[in-house]
C-alpha cells in the first residue's frame, strides 16, 4: 500500500496496530524494572495536581510530583523552614531523575511540571529558572547584587539564561539540568569548586568562595533538578563523590514512560489554568510562614520515621552514603506539603506522603547504584511470569540457557533480590497434584502493570 501523492509505502492498519502493541508492551517491561511506589506518596495537594494532568502526558507521575515539590520549595523562599536539632533546614529538595534515554521520558515529565509551574508562577519561572552549572564561583555570582561583580569572562561560569543575574534582592534560584552527566564531568576537573559550593547551597547558606575569582554570597536559596540515565550515573559517579557528601544532597528518583500517547497535546488549558490559580494562592500564603512545627500526632509519627530513616539499612557502603540524608529529606518534603496546605503544623498526612516518596528514593538509589542491566532484566523476566512464578530450574535453563558462568552470577543476584524483598519465594503444586510442590519466585509489576 502506497501514499497516493508521494508513492511511499504506508503501513497497513494491522502493521500499525502490531507496532503500537509492541510499544505498549515495552512500556510495561520498562516499568517492571522500577521499584514499587506506595500510592501514599500522592496523598498530598501536589498529588491531586499530578492526578489532574497525568492522563495527558507520557511522563512518570512521580517525576511530575517530585519536580513540583522542588519548584515549590524554591518558590516558597527562605522564610518557611524546619529545625532538626540545632540545624535549620530550608525547604529545598534536589531530585535527581534517573531514567533511560528514550523509555525514561524524563523530559516529558519535566515539561508537564514546568507547564503547571508557569501557570502558577510565570514571573518566577521566567526570572529565577536557570541552567548551565559550571563552577562554584559562577553559582555564587548569581547571588550578588553588585552589577560590577560579574565580568564578561565570569558570565561563562554562571548558570545561563537570557536575562543574566537574579532579580535584585531575590535569593531564589531554580536550576534545571537536563544533562546532569555533563555537570558531573565538570565537577571532576582539577580546581573546580562546584561540589563544595553545592554542599553549601543545600544548607541554604553562605556560598562565598575564596578562589582567585572570589564571590561573596552570604545568602542563597537554590533548588536543583537533574536528569541522568542509570548507566551514565554508574559510570561517572566516584566513591569520593558519595563519601564526600555531594550526592547525598540529592533525592534519586527512578522513572520511566507510563503510557503511549501518539499525537498527545498535553492537558487542556482550562485544567492547567485552574491548577495554576489555586497553586499560586497556596505558594503565596505558604511563603509567609516561618518556622514549621508538628501537630501532636505528627510529632509521634515523626519520632518513628526518624528511627526508620536515621538508621543504617544494611546496604552496600555506596548506597548507605547516597541515602544518608533520608531523614532530613522526609522532614523537608513534609514541610513543603504543610506549607502548601497553608499551615505551620506538619501533620501525619504530610509525613505519610513524604515518607512514601523517600522510601521510593531509597529503593531508587539501590537500583541506580547496584542494579546493572542483568538485575533489571531478571526482575522483569520474573515479573512477567505473573502469579505462576519462575522455578530455579527455569531460571537456569530458560533465562541462563544453561550457561554455567551466567547461572552462577544470576544465582547470586537472585539471592540478593530475595534478601531485599524484591522477589517472593513461594510454592507451585505439581501438575498432577501429587508429590512435592516446587519452589518458585515471583515479583509484582509496579503500579498495576
Amino acid at each position: 500500500m502506497t501514499h497516493p501523492d508521494t508513492g511511499t509505502p504506508v503501513p497497513a492498519d494491522t502493521d500499525l496496530a502490531a507496532d503500537e502493541a509492541a510499544a505498549v508492551a515495552e512500556i510495561a517491561r520498562a516499568r517492571a524494572e522500577l521499584p514499587a511506589l506506595d500510592p501514599a506518596a500522592f496523598g498530598c495537594y501536589l498529588g491531586t495536581v499530578v492526578d489532574s494532568v497525568a492522563d495527558y502526558t507520557e511522563g512518570d507521575p512521580v517525576n511530575l510530583l517530585v519536580s513540583l515539590i522542588a519548584v515549590a520549595g524554591v518558590h516558597l523562599g527562605q522564610s518557611p523552614h524546619v529545625r532538626a536539632g540545632d540545624d535549620l533546614h530550608p525547604l529545598l529538595v534536589w531530585p535527581l531523575i534517573v531514567g533511560r534515554t528514550n523509555s525514561g521520558r524524563k523530559g516529558a515529565g519535566w515539561s508537564s511540571a514546568k507547564r503547571v509551574a508557569l501557570a502558577a508562577a510565570p514571573d518566577f519561572m521566567v526570572s529565577n529558572l536557570r541552567s548551565g552549572l559550571t563552577s562554584g564561583e559562577g553559582l555564587a555570582a548569581m547571588f550578588t547584587d553588585d552589577p560590577n561583580a560579574q565580568t564578561e569572562t565570569d558570565a561563562e561560569d554562571a548558570p545561563r539564561r537570557a536575562g543574566g543575574r537574579l532579580p535584585p534582592g531575590d535569593r531564589r534560584l531554580l536550576v534545571f539540568e537536563g544533562e546532569w552527566a555533563g555537570v558531573m564531568e565538570r565537577m571532576k576537573r582539577d580546581g573546580n569548586s562546584l561540589s563544595a559550593t553545592l554542599r553549601g547551597a543545600w544548607e541554604g547558606g553562605d556560598l562565598s568562595t575564596m578562589a582567585v575569582t572570589a564571590r561573596i554570597a552570604p545568602e542563597s536559596h537554590v533548588g536543583i533538578i537533574g536528569h541522568i540515565t542509570p548507566k551514565e550515573f554508574r559510570d561517572k559517579v566516584r566513591a569520593s563523590d558519595l563519601a564526600g557528601g555531594t550526592y547525598n544532597r540529592f533525592l534519586p528518583i527512578m522513572v520511566s514512560r507510563t503510557q503511549f500517547l501518539p499525537g498527545g497535546q498535553g492537558a487542556p488549558d482550562a485544567i492547567v489554568k485552574g491548577i495554576g490559580a489555586e497553586m499560586a494562592e497556596r505558594l503565596d500564603t505558604g511563603g509567609q510562614l516561618g518556622s514549621l512545627g508538628f501537630t501532636q500526632a505528627g510529632q509521634a509519627l515523626w519520632r518513628r520515621l526518624y528511627v526508620e530513616f536515621g538508621s543504617d539499612h544494611g546496604d552496600a557502603p555506596q548506597v548507605e552514603q547516597f541515602i544518608s540524608r533520608a531523614a532530613p529529606y522526609c522532614l523537608r518534603i513534609a514541610a513543603i506539603h504543610a506549607a502548601l496546605d497553608r499551615t505551620d503544623a506538619i501533620d501525619t498526612g504530610h509525613l505519610t506522603a513524604a515518607a512514601a516518596l523517600v522510601r521510593y528514593s531509597i529503593a531508587s538509589a539501590r537500583t541506580a547504584l547496584t542494579n546493572d542491566q542483568e538485575v533489571t532484566k531478571l526482575l522483569a523476566w520474573i515479573a512477567h511470569s505473573g502469579p505462576a512464578g519462575r522455578t530455579r530450574d527455569e531460571i537456569r535453563t530458560d533465562y541462563c540457557h544453561k550457561h554455567k558462568d551466567k547461572a552462577e552470577e544470576v544465582k547470586r543476584i537472585l539471592t540478593g533480590l530475595i534478601d531485599a524483598g524484591r522477589v517472593t519465594v513461594g510454592k507451585r503444586p505439581s501438575a498432577s497434584g501429587k508429590g512435592r510442590a516446587t519452589e518458585v519466585v515471583t515479583a509484582e509489576l509496579p503500579r498495576g502493570l
